[in-house]
């Protein structure tokens, strides 16, 4: 095997693995609140773009959030998600030596803003979309105060993944993970 095809295919496997957690703590590990759920599923999510190329990164991003949505019940937010969970990602990167670099960090604080105003666009669409008369319910100043009501579920989520990630990265970063990685 070709080491380019070799590398390809962990790429493959890794981010079926990311995926497959972004799931499992998004689906499995969440905390109930007055308009859906919390969860931690997003720290996979960053883990995943420091590693991973970003639109492999991305892809997997979206898979692994848009099937915890799916498996919930909450098909309404399945295009929503993926759209947001993929925009994550452009927020880190993977060339850095670790995975807590500077613009990694920063990323976090941005993924968590990406996180409140795209959940809060989309639940305003979604709504209005559900009222039957779109062009009226989208364009009210009621329907838009209204949706103000997920920011703190999502900054909370955004917040937890955010330390979530910082901890597993600064613990991966004292393992040498990219370093190992490389060499794999």
């Amino acid at each position: 095997m070709k080491q380019d095809s070799k590398s390809t295919l962990r790429q493959i496997v890794l981010a079926a693995l990311f995926a497959a957690l972004t799931t499992v703590l998004t689906y499995y590990v969440k905390i109930p609140t007055y308009n859906g759920y919390m969860h931690i599923g997003d720290s996979m999510i960053y883990l995943c773009a420091s590693i991973l190329p970003t639109p492999i990164a991305a892809v997997s991003a979206g898979i692994g959030a848009a099937l915890s949505d799916a498996l919930g019940g909450y098909t309404m937010y399945i295009i929503p998600t993926f759209i947001i969970k993929a925009a994550l990602v452009l927020c880190f990167t993977n060339k850095a030596k670790k995975l807590l670099c500077k613009r990694n960090i920063v990323g976090v604080f941005v993924a968590a803003v990406i996180t409140i105003v795209g959940y809060y666009i989309a639940e305003v669409f979604i709504l209005a979309l559900e009222s039957g008369n779109f062009k009226d319910y989208f364009f009210s100043i009621p329907s838009w105060v209204g949706a103000t009501n997920t920011f703190l579920g999502n900054a909370i989520q955004a917040v937890s993944s955010g330390i979530l990630y910082i901890a597993l990265s600064a613990a991966l970063d004292k393992a040498n993970i990219k370093d190992r990685m490389r060499k794999f």
